[in-house]
């Protein structure tokens, strides 16, 4: 299983045309995002209280999850 962050994760969609990729430029944009954080709970509470327009937590709720499935290979 790999241990990387949520964060390291956004990063590879960057620049994608999608939601995903609006949403991953949102969180490189923030430059107080919680870079470290793994937590489902850590990270939409970020979003909810800090997050911009673009952060949609519908999309990050998507996002999430593909992060937790590739975590493990």
């Amino acid at each position: 299983m790999k241990d990387h962050s949520f964060y390291q994760y956004i990063l590879t969609l960057r620049g994608s045309k999608n939601a995903e990729g609006v949403f991953a430029e949102a969180v490189f944009d923030d430059l107080m995002f919680p870079k470290q954080a793994q937590s489902y709970h850590d990270l939409s509470d970020y979003i909810e209280n800090y997050g911009t327009t673009d952060m949609k937590l519908s999309v990050f709720d998507d996002l999430y999850e593909s992060y937790e499935e590739w975590r493990r290979f």
